[in-house]
């Protein structure tokens, strides 16, 4: 059980992660930056963002 669970939750990450990446790339598409400042600031923002999700994720690889 502990392996299917795992293997459950790598997959999740993998699906999570790249619908997360496509409503980002649809996002700011749609956004137009007049400023680079304002763009890297809105991109560091949503880099880190997946960080927390994937830590709930990712909680089944946690060593106890």
């Amino acid at each position: 059980m502990l392996k299917l669970k795992k293997a459950f939750s790598v997959l999740a990450f993998i699906i999570t992660m790249f619908l997360y990446s496509l409503l980002v790339m649809v996002f700011l598409a749609k956004i137009n930056f007049n400023n680079w400042i304002i763009e890297l600031i809105v991109y560091f923002v949503l880099g880190v963002a997946w960080i927390f999700p994937a830590m709930f994720i990712l909680r089944p690889f946690k060593k106890k």
